[in-house]
Formats: structure tokens, sequence, C-alpha cells
């Protein structure tokens, strides 16, 4: 999927406008809607199993103040997400999606690395997985245990000078020094030239968070690769005209 020229569609969160973020029935959604891969969120529990969740603690999603890694699974699964939904495991998002979507997986806690390779690798998906992190060392132990796993360095706008060409040009050396396949830039951080360097160094670039039919289009002209998005079918309906 993310190694041809097709423009591809990332379910934030799955298809959480349609339903509760980061849970099964919004990642069946997202399949229905026919994105090319999920985007979801990891955290480790008390007792050790890789559990799908935005925040390290459940009081955004599920109302109740709790850190994850101070919770075991059984006391996570007596939340509610919404509509009845219970935070999922990594396992159980696999057995959902395994054959139908791509997973682009963002790391969001420390020593998640052996652990989701090990799995990965037991469930054959290697190569339809790209991992995403903000923790760029995280990305380089992934990189090291299995070399063919792709990885992708996540990028906010950290400065108010985040457009200026020596900040890019960062961006663009740091993901080449921590051996990645891709670039995912808030969207506000893109423009042409940023593209077409990203490209001349063998990268893609999968932009965050894009839910517009213009900014969509925009980007889709310059050549990002994919787009990172709320809204499924509105980036279905986009790509389809162009």
């Amino acid at each position: 999927m993310i190694l041809n020229d097709k423009k591809i569609i990332i379910g934030h969160r799955g298809a959480n406008n349609v339903a509760p973020e980061n849970t099964l029935k919004s990642f069946k959604m997202a399949i229905e809607l026919g994105a090319d891969y999920i985007e979801f969120d990891i955290h480790k529990s008390k007792d050790g199993e890789i559990v799908v969740m935005h925040d390290s603690n459940t009081l955004a999603t599920t109302g109740h103040k709790g850190l994850i890694r101070r919770m075991t699974l059984e006391e996570l699964k007596e939340l509610d997400c919404g509509e009845g939904e219970k935070i999922p495991t990594l396992q159980e998002v696999i057995e959902l999606a395994k054959g139908k979507i791509g997973l682009q997986i963002e790391i969001k806690a420390k020593s998640l690395a052996d652990s989701l390779v090990s799995l990965l690798k037991s469930e054959n998906l290697i190569e339809s997985t790209l991992i995403s992190s903000f923790l760029h060392e995280e990305l380089l132990k992934i990189h090291k245990i299995e070399p063919t796993l792709k990885v992708a360095t996540l990028e906010p706008i950290t400065t108010k000078f985040s457009k200026e060409w020596s900040y890019l040009g960062g961006i663009i050396n740091n993901a080449i020094r921590h051996s990645c396949h891709a670039i995912h830039p808030r969207y506000n951080l893109v423009n042409q030239k940023f593209v077409d360097f990203i490209h001349e160094n063998n990268l893609k670039i999968n932009i965050w968070t894009v839910n517009s039919k213009a900014a969509m289009k925009k980007f889709v002209r310059m050549g990002v690769d994919g787009l990172i998005t709320d809204d499924i079918l509105k980036a279905k309906e986009v790509l389809e005209k162009m």
C-alpha cells in the first residue's frame, strides 16, 4: 500500500467522526469506509498488555481518571469509551484488521519495541504495518530489532520558526538518521519545497490531520503520499475526483 504511487488514506484513530475513537467499532467503520490504514496509539498496561488509547490517562476517553501503566487489563476493560465500546488490546485490533487494512501504529510510551515487533512478526504483519512516534529513539530501537519494519517520525510544530528551511531540513535529516521510511508532519508545516525534498531523499510524507476538502486537494496536488484524516469518506471523494 504505502510503497506505491497511490495516495493512501489513513483513518485517524479509526473512523472517529462516526464512532468512538480508537475502538473496535471505529476501526471496523474505517474498514467499511475503505481506508487504506487505521492509525492508532498504543500503551502498555500494568500487567504488560499492549492496549490502544490516545492518552496515557484514561480520563478524556472514558471519564475515569487513571494512568494506563498503573492499571491492569482487567481494570481497563471495565471502562467505557462510549457507545459501550471497551479499550481494545492490540491483539484484538489485529484480529479485526488482519488481511483487511494496514496498521499505522503510534508508539506513545517507551519499553514497547520488543513486544510490539514480536507480536507483529508472529502475526505476519511486518509488511503491512507502519510505526510512527514522536519518540524517535524508539523508532531507532524498532529498526534495529526488525530493519524491514517501516518507521516514520512524527513532527509537531514546536516553534514559531518551524517553517524556516533550517527547521524543515533538520526534520528530514533526523528521519534519515533514524532510518525512517516516512515523515508524518502536521499539515501546516508542509509546503512544496518540503514535499519535494522529502521525495528527493527517498522518503514518504503522510500528513496529519487533514479534514477539509480544500486542504486535501491542496496537499494532494503538492504530492504528499498519504492523508491522515478524521473523515475517510471525504478523503475518498477528493481522491476519486483528482
